[in-house]
């Protein structure tokens, strides 16, 4: 596959307002979606937050596999990252961040500094931003949605006594290498026509049985087993099962590869992680790559 090129205009000119507004930024809270954590990550935030206070949110945590959270927590922890879990199902989740962000405002600015402590979050296109403030400040104050790029302006929010918090839209890099492409749009950071909705749930239907987890979708769509034939011929068969028929008989792939995502999307197939942490030897391949 090729290098995807999608940076709509409003992106280019956030990354502008995000180098003045982190001038009066204490604290960034970087949203990843916890099943791609590394795709998730913008490599172009981390010289625009350097020196700042960083917290990493692996976001919508019950829809990935908590084993590959966990390991993905350690290995941020061990590259200097705070980071940790977070579900807006999860009472816990509110409480951890919660207590976090009470202790940073009491150590990052003296008490005869009368004034919140500033947070930015940022994070790419649908990762839940605007969930999670609306879930952290118990009414709807910032526009929510399922679709890329809902969020187009910038809002100070009072998050809690002596918390101020910036939403930002969300923000993509100009070049989206193949590796990135893929679990981006699985996960429905990117509309399915960038890359197309067939070619994402032969990946999907590929991940599952990568990951050991083929079992749920035999059980999902039975009549078939998608470890034991190619993944094209699974998606015919899910096809098949859900009544994407074209006339004459024939199935609809892309409906039945809409259908799928949709499922996947909306935790009908259970947690799935999709990235795994770099191991050591990789990371010493790779050189400093930001992660």
């Amino acid at each position: 596959m090729k290098e995807v090129r999608w940076y709509p205009g409003n992106m280019a000119r956030t990354m502008r307002r995000l180098r003045e507004d982190l001038r009066v930024i204490d604290l960034v809270v970087e949203l990843r979606d916890a099943r791609v954590p590394r795709s998730s990550h913008n490599p172009r935030l981390a010289d625009l937050i350097a020196g700042k206070e960083q917290l990493v949110l692996l976001h919508k945590a019950d829809q990935a596999e908590n084993s590959a959270t966990e390991r993905w927590l350690a290995y941020l922890e061990s590259r200097g990252i705070p980071a940790m879990a977070y579900s807006v199902h999860r009472q816990r989740s509110l409480t951890s961040l919660m207590r976090f962000l009470n202790g940073k405002a009491r150590s990052l600015l003296p008490y005869r500094i009368k004034r919140p402590l500033r947070i930015m979050i940022v994070g790419i296109p649908n990762v839940g931003k605007s969930t999670l403030i609306n879930h952290l400040v118990k009414r709807g104050v910032a526009p929510t949605g399922n679709r890329p790029g809902i969020t187009r302006g910038k809002q100070w929010i009072r998050l809690l006594p002596g918390v101020e918090l910036l939403d930002t839209p969300g923000v993509l890099w100009p070049d989206l290498s193949p590796e990135t492409v893929l679990p981006l749009g699985v996960v429905g950071a990117l509309p399915p026509e960038v890359v197309g909705g067939e070619k994402l749930a032969l990946w999907l239907l590929e991940a599952f049985v990568r990951r050991g987890k083929a079992g749920r979708l035999s059980r999902r769509y039975p009549g078939a087993e998608p470890e034991h034939q190619p993944p094209e011929i699974f998606l015919e068969h899910i096809g098949q099962r859900l009544g994407c028929l074209l006339p004459g008989g024939k199935v609809d792939r892309e409906r039945a590869a809409a259908l799928l995502l949709k499922d996947f999307q909306g935790g009908g197939l259970g947690p799935l992680t999709l990235e795994e942490p770099p191991l050591p030897e990789e990371e010493e391949a790779q050189g400093e790559e930001d992660v």
